[in-house]
């Protein structure tokens, strides 16, 4: 009896054994194993498919970090949309941001992009340094901005910046203008127009001064202030590179004031020439 208790106690798991063999071998059971399997293929692929998404444009919103006042609403909004663009257009990730720097700084509208970056599933700020213009320059290619350091801004059809603000116009500048954005004006007239216009612009007459003519700078280096009358001042030399003779910028610049003063107007609400190089008084021609 204890022999044949042995036997069926060593013959139970082979039984099992067996059964489960049939069992696997059946083709409803290996289907189903296989099905399983798929199933869990797809899911481990389909995490990295998730980091690599993308998200759509219209989805997208994008702030510019401080953007400068005087900056037009139609250049932001164009901003915003290659960003917007640039972002749909790669997986979300670092290689989108950077792309999407890259992709403003060709612009040529800015002297630094310090960062782009997600603030959340559906924004991205942008945090950016502008070009800003500071004058006109009117080449024979038309006109355009330039900054304080007569680097020229790119042109667009639209307008840069809001109406309400006044830019004087540099005109006739002996150099062409540089061939992309960014990159400085050459000739030490738009550089001596550039020092005459921060005298200016602190004025309370500013706005009546419509351009600065530079045609006389290859002969005598001189240049003339145009009112909006229109009226020419003859100014005469850079200032603090006055010729002999000639009045210094501050005495030009206070007798402007006197006149503004007492007519409301620099050129006394004519149309006429006047010369401020003389060292005692202007002279009206």
């Amino acid at each position: 009896m204890a022999y044949g208790k042995r036997r069926l106690t060593h013959s139970v798991p082979l039984a099992i054994l067996c059964t489960f063999g049939n069992i696997v071998r059946s083709p409803i059971v290996i289907a189903w194993i296989l099905s399983i399997g798929g199933l869990v293929t797809l899911t481990a692929m389909s995490v990295p498919k998730l980091r690599a998404m993308r998200i759509s444009a219209a989805d997208v919103t994008v702030k510019f970090q401080d953007p400068p006042i005087w900056l037009d609403d139609s250049l932001l909004l164009e901003l915003q949309d290659i960003v917007r663009i640039q972002l749909a257009t790669t997986p979300i990730g670092r290689e989108g941001l950077i792309e999407a720097a890259h992709a403003l700084r060709a612009t040529g509208w800015f002297s630094e992009i310090t960062q782009v970056q997600w603030v959340s599933s559906f924004q991205a700020d942008v945090e950016a340094n502008f070009l800003i213009p500071y004058a006109k320059v009117h080449d024979e290619d038309g006109v355009v901005f330039i900054d304080t350091q007569a680097r020229k801004l790119p042109s667009r059809i639209g307008a840069i910046v809001k109406p309400m603000y006044h830019f004087i116009t540099l005109i006739e500048p002996n150099y062409p203008r540089p061939q992309r954005p960014g990159l400085q004006w050459n000739g030490e007239d738009v550089m001596a127009g550039l020092k005459l216009l921060k005298m200016i612009y602190g004025s309370p007459w500013a706005t009546q001064v419509q351009s600065i003519n530079l045609t006389n700078w290859s002969s005598d280096q001189t240049m003339i202030i145009v009112t909006d009358m229109p009226s020419q001042l003859y100014w005469g030399s850079a200032p603090g590179e006055e010729h002999g003779l000639e009045a210094l910028a501050h005495e030009k610049i206070e007798r402007l004031n006197w006149v503004f003063t007492k007519f409301g107007r620099i050129d006394k609400g004519t149309t006429s020439d006047f010369d401020l190089t003389d060292t005692t008084h202007i002279i009206r021609n």
